[in-house]
């Protein structure tokens, strides 16, 4: 192998250079894993995370794919899977039919099922309004139609709750403790891969304008043992969304993620499990950026009446390519 190809895939959004990036080389089958690592750490003043496309091991699984960071491997990403499955179909590398099609990726944590919705050449109203009727897609073997989504199960969470003190968690936001909605809503923290601290808050404005101490805030997760937060309201800026948010995580080296998939799962089920929304779609917006809100889309199912099924996806662009010649030293090119 002597030269790889790596692109800049949006997740969350159909609008170049905004959404949640991720760098996804689609072929990578023959690079070793200090390579791949070495190909991350060049990458750190562009893209934080990198997603890399193998030929799976297990037999039931389509794909596998491994992420990075700068430093280190993970087990997984939500929005870098949304983003490595979007490169897969753009390239023409998954068959799509019409309705439905479900693939599995092979992930160091487990094998994560996909579902692509797609209709052949078709124009049907996308369930993500505010984002037209989809993507229009060619194919590279010529088919042609509308990619609606790309939607993945996520774990079922359990919920608990808060014995942090509103003013405290008021106090690193810098807003005041009355905007914290604890009385309609209730301050919880949820319990699954990661411990999340989900804290409802009055007005759009105040999540949008709020300036966290992220080192203190950091610090106050580390005492209570919370690995990320969601700060949300009912409060959107779009019609068709159900709340609006942002989200930190400082305790796992995040300072703020503009779109989080597994966040938005965990919301999905809180506004689920006390009866904010009922079973069925939900369209949730997060983001500093008024003008370039990314919009996640949850799926929520029930058997009768406890949560069965958690998915969470979207859309997605491909921005930039560039060429990558692994014969030469300091060969990786900026995605700005």
């Amino acid at each position: 192998m002597h030269s790889i190809t790596l692109k800049r895939i949006d997740a969350f959004t159909t609008k170049p250079f905004s959404g949640n990036p991720a760098g996804v080389i689609t072929e990578a089958d023959g690079l070793s894993s200090d390579t791949m690592q070495q190909i991350a750490s060049e990458m750190k003043m562009n893209i934080i995370e990198l997603a890399f496309i193998t030929s799976p091991s297990s037999p039931g699984a389509d794909f596998r794919i491994r992420f990075f960071t700068p430093s280190r491997e993970l087990p997984y990403s939500g929005h870098v899977l949304i983003a490595a499955c979007y490169a897969l179909i753009e390239e023409g590398r998954i068959d799509l039919q019409s309705g439905p099609n479900n693939i599995i990726f092979e992930t160091m944590l487990s094998e994560f099922p996909v579902t692509i919705y797609f209709d052949v050449e078709q124009r049907v109203p996308s369930v993500i309004e505010g984002q037209g009727d989809g993507v229009m897609l060619t194919l590279p073997k010529g088919v042609k139609g509308t990619l609606k989504r790309i939607m993945m199960q996520s774990p079922l969470n359990k919920f608990h709750p808060c014995t942090i003190p509103p003013g405290e968690i008021a106090e690193v936001l810098g807003i005041k403790e009355t905007e914290i909605n604890t009385p309609n809503l209730p301050l919880v923290i949820s319990d699954s891969d990661l411990y999340g601290l989900i804290i409802p808050l009055k007005s759009k404005e105040t999540i949008q304008e709020m300036h966290p101490d992220l080192i203190r805030l950091g610090m106050l997760n580390k005492k209570y043992g919370i690995d990320i937060n969601h700060v949300f309201s009912l409060d959107t800026y779009h019609s068709e969304s159900t709340t609006y948010s942002r989200f930190f995580g400082p305790a796992i080296g995040l300072w703020e993620d503009p779109a989080s998939a597994s966040a938005s799962a965990i919301l999905g089920q809180y506004l689920t499990t006390y009866g904010l929304v009922s079973s069925g779609y939900l369209i949730l917006e997060q983001g500093k950026e008024i003008e370039c809100l990314t919009r996640i889309l949850v799926e929520i199912e029930k058997t009768g009446d406890e949560i069965s099924t958690v998915r969470v996806g979207g859309l997605a662009v491909n921005s930039i390519e560039r060429n990558i010649d692994l014969n030469l030293p300091q060969s990786v090119p900026s995605l700005d």
